[in-house]
C-alpha cells in the first residue's frame, strides 16, 4: 500500500508540474474572482444524478445473482468513490463489492464479476465518444493510439469473461490443473471464489438486460459531460458542447494513470491540456481545473463518508478492505 501510494504521489507531481508550468499565476486569480459559482450548482446535481444513474445500473448487472435494492447499492457506490478519493491503491471498487455483499447478503466476489463487467461497459462508452470527438476535431495522435489500447484490451476483456461463463466447466478444468501444486483448502477457497465470479457474470449472457444497461450508460456518461458543461459555463468560456465531450474524455483517459488519491495531477494536466486546444490560457485552464476538481471531490467524498459514518466503517478498515 505504502509502496502504491509513493508512486501515486510521484505520479501526481510529475503531472502537477507539467499542468503548472509556464502558468501565469495572475490569470488563474483572475479566473476564480470572475467565477460565476451559481453554474456550479446545477453542475455538482448532474455529477450526483452521475452517480446515482451508476448504482442504478448496477442493479440490472446485479440480477443474476440478486434483484438488490437501490439503497444499498447506492450507498456502496458512494463509499468506494469516496475510497478512491481519500485513500491510495483505487481499493474503492474492492470496498465496493464487500459493501454490498454485506448488506445484501451477497457473494463479494460475484458482486465483484459485476464491478469487472461494469469497466469494460464504460471502456466501450469512452471509446465511442474517442471516436466522436476524432470525427470533429484535429486530435493529437497520441489520442488515436490510446483508442486502439483501449479496443485490444477491452474486446480481449470482454472475451475472456464470455468464455468463463460460456465454456465454465473447461475453464474449471483448468483452474484446477494450474492449482494443483498448492493446498487443498487454498485449492477450494480459489475454486469456490472463481465459482461465485462467474456466476456474477451472468448478465453477459442475458440480451434483455443489454437496453436498461445501455440506456443508464448513456446517463452516466451524459450526466458526467453535463458537469463539464456547467463548469464552462461558470468561467464564462465559449466553447462548443463537444468541448465538453472532450474534457470528459481526457479526464477519463487520465484517470487510469495510477496517480495520487482522487486523481490529483492527472485532472489538472487533462483539463489545462483539453483546454489548451481551445485556445484557454493555461493559467485560466487550472483555475478552471481547480474548481472543477472540487465539485467532483466534495460531494461524493462527504456523501460517502456519510454512509460509511452510518454503516459504522471505519477509513483504517476501508483501506484494508477489511468491512465486517
Amino acid at each position: 500500500m505504502k509502496r502504491k501510494l509513493a508512486l501515486g504521489v510521484v505520479v501526481s507531481a510529475v503531472f502537477l508540474y507539467l499542468a503548472t508550468r509556464g502558468i501565469e499565476w495572475s490569470a488563474f486569480r483572475a479566473a476564480l474572482t470572475t467565477t460565476r459559482y451559481e453554474f456550479l450548482i446545477p453542475g455538482i446535481v448532474c455529477t450526483m444524478l452521475g452517480h446515482f444513474s451508476r448504482s442504478v445500473r448496477w442493479k440490472f448487472m446485479m440480477l443474476p445473482i440478486k434483484d438488490c435494492r437501490i439503497g444499498p447499492l447506492w450507498s456502496a457506490t458512494a463509499i468506494a468513490f469516496m475510497v478512491n478519493n481519500l485513500l491510495p491503491a483505487r481499493v474503492g471498487e474492492f470496498v465496493r463489492a464487500i459493501a454490498i455483499g454485506r448488506t445484501e447478503h451477497v457473494s463479494k466476489s460475484a458482486s465483484f464479476a459485476t464491478i469487472v463487467y461494469e469497466r469494460v461497459v464504460d471502456v466501450f462508452v469512452l471509446i465511442i465518444l474517442i471516436w466522436y470527438c476524432m470525427v470533429r476535431i484535429s486530435a493529437p495522435t497520441w489520442l488515436a493510439r490510446s483508442t486502439e489500447v483501449l479496443i485490444v484490451f477491452n474486446v480481449a476483456l470482454l472475451v475472456l469473461l464470455f468464455v468463463m461463463v460460456r465454456w465454465r466447466r473447461r475453464f474449471r478444468s483448468l483452474l484446477a490443473r494450474a492449482l494443483k501444486p498448492l493446498p487443498s483448502e487454498t485449492r477450494r477457497r480459489v475454486h469456490d471464489s472463481a465459482d461465485s465470479f462467474i456466476d456474477g457474470l451472468g448478465v453477459t449472457t442475458q440480451p434483455r438486460a443489454a437496453l436498461p444497461i445501455t440506456a443508464l450508460s448513456v446517463a452516466v456518461w451524459g450526466f458526467a459531460v453535463l458537469g463539464v458543461y456547467f463548469c464552462v459555463l461558470a468561467f464564462n468560456l465559449t466553447l462548443p458542447f463537444l468541448a465538453s465531450v472532450f474534457l470528459i474524455v481526457l479526464i477519463s483517459l487520465g484517470s487510469m494513470i495510477p496517480s495520487a488519491p482522487a486523481f490529483v495531477g492527472t485532472l489538472q494536466y487533462a483539463c489545462v491540456l483539453g483546454l489548451g486546444m481551445y485556445g484557454v490560457e493555461r493559467g485560466e485552464a487550472l483555475a478552471f481545473s481547480t474548481v472543477y476538481h472540487a465539485t467532483q471531490f466534495f460531494p461524493i467524498t462527504l456523501t460517502g463518508l456519510y454512509y460509511a459514518w452510518r454503516s459504522h466503517y471505519r477509513l483504517s478498515e476501508l483501506s484494508r478492505g477489511e468491512v465486517t
